[in-house]
């Protein structure tokens, strides 16, 4: 015969405090070896989108000075937390004057902290940090050549660019070691 009363059974499934403390230390010490290289990845992915939306913005700017037959300047905003540049088409064409210029934003918004992507035109002794197209395209300040603009990460070594090489405003970029 069964006793009435079921027996109680102690169950063994599950996991222990030590070993759930252990799974916890190994995901961490992972997590700590994989974060710097994860960082250095991000950071050259912002600075990739900040260099090709860089060359986008001049090469447009080179195709709207063609098409409308007139000066175009384009000035790197140096005083902006968030990497922009500004384009200025100019109405007169023997002096620049203010015209439609726009603030165009070089990178997307997401992930990116005020000066964390700083853009570094090349130093003009004293005379303007900008590139100018006229009617046709082609450099205006031949002096200037080649104009070189850095893009850096704050706190980091790495560094891409884009060179405006030639009076015919040829526009290349570069990474790490290619950059003049």
């Amino acid at each position: 015969m069964k006793p009435l009363v079921p027996q109680k059974r102690t169950s063994l499934a599950g996991y222990t405090l030590v070993e759930l403390l252990v799974v916890v230390i190994i995901v961490a010490v992972l997590a700590a070896i994989a974060a710097p290289s994860w960082l250095r990845y991000m950071n050259s992915q912002r600075i990739g989108a900040v260099r090709s939306d860089l060359v986008q913005v001049i090469r447009q700017a080179q195709q709207d000075a063609i098409q409308r037959r007139q000066r175009v300047k384009v000035t790197i905003n140096t005083a902006s937390d968030l990497p922009s540049v500004n384009v200025d088409r100019t109405v007169d064409t023997d002096v620049l004057t203010a015209g439609d210029g726009r603030d165009i934003a070089l990178a997307p918004s997401d992930g990116i902290r005020p000066g964390m992507i700083i853009i570094e035109p090349p130093e003009q002794g004293g005379s303007e940090e900008s590139i100018i197209f006229d009617y046709q395209g082609m450099v205006r300040e031949q002096a200037n050549l080649p104009y070189v603009i850095d893009i850096t990460v704050d706190g980091s070594n790495r560094k891409q660019c884009v060179i405006v090489s030639n009076i015919i405003g040829s526009i290349k970029s570069a990474r790490d070691g290619e950059c003049p």
